[in-house]
């Protein structure tokens, strides 16, 4: 049953990212309208999964609001830095930030620590050497802006694995639903209301063009932390987040280099792959 979740929480991760380089294709601007629907979306599923029950829980709230603004911080920069670069390689940042609850994990939850972490954490910085180290001549594939967006979003979605965690842990395994409503519709509303007098005449038509895309961003990201928040009572946090993570990476890269036909050097296909090892070998 865990291995079926996993294969889910991936294969959510990367529809996810394949949406957002959809619309980013297809439509111009729209960050903040985009990243409320999905939001609203996600907020959504979990109303439906609910079946119309709800309980409160103050504490659930306060874990619900830290939720919401990591959230927002993570969608916004995600799509800006899948704007400004490769899918693959802002894929592979981002896949990073699980090691965020994972060293919680270690730190906090007293889980294990061996040999494959240390390992993984070496070869994790020198895939981040590689991806950066572009020779003279060479067309840049990255920039500091993207670079910038890239580390944002790694904070913004490591906070949210972590948030998670936590909440389940403190609060018994409960809240689950109610605590992803109210974060996902906390973070639609304020994305919204910064969306209005940014967009302004524009929001209409990104709704409207962007409808399939947000959409299908937002069931994965729906599906995503709905099946985290199961499995976080069932795995350890040093073993869940580098699988999820090493998976995604793979089937984005994939998509990204076969499909959308991005270029990146061989130092950075390299550091791609390692990467990939890295993220494996912090699960040994």
């Amino acid at each position: 049953m865990n291995a079926f979740l996993l294969i889910v929480i991936i294969f959510g991760m990367t529809l996810q990212q394949v949406a957002r380089k959809a619309y980013n294709i297809r439509v111009t601007g729209g960050v903040y309208s985009f990243s409320a629907a999905s939001a609203l979306v996600a907020a959504l599923l979990f109303v439906a999964v609910s079946g119309g029950s709800f309980q409160f829980s103050s504490k659930a709230f306060l874990y619900a609001l830290a939720f919401a603004i990591a959230y927002s911080v993570a969608m916004v920069f995600t799509l800006l830095a899948i704007t400004e670069g490769p899918l693959a390689l802002t894929s592979l940042i981002i896949s990073y930030s699980l090691i965020i609850p994972t060293f919680y994990g270690l730190l906090f939850l007293n889980e294990p620590v061996g040999i494959w972490l240390l390992i993984g954490i070496f070869l994790l910085l020198l895939s981040l050497f590689l991806i950066n180290w572009e020779k003279k001549g060479e067309k840049k594939t990255i920039t500091l802006k993207w670079g910038i967006f890239a580390l944002l979003a790694f904070a913004g979605n490591g906070a949210c694995s972590t948030i998670q965690k936590v909440q389940q842990i403190d609060c018994s395994g409960r809240y689950k639903n109610e605590f992803m409503m109210i974060a996902l519709t906390i973070s639609a509303v304020v994305m919204f209301l910064i969306a209005l007098p940014i967009e302004k005449k524009q929001l209409a038509s990104n709704l409207k063009q962007g409808f399939l895309w947000y959409f299908l961003c937002g069931l994965g990201n729906g599906a995503v932390n709905l099946f985290v928040l199961v499995l976080s009572l069932k795995m350890p946090a040093s073993v869940m987040f580098p699988l999820i993570s090493a998976g995604g990476i793979v089937a984005t890269v994939f998509i990204s280099l076969f499909v959308y036909k991005e270029k990146l050097s061989i130092q950075q296909k390299f550091g791609v792959a390692l990467g990939t090892l890295a993220i494996i070998a912090l699960n040994l």
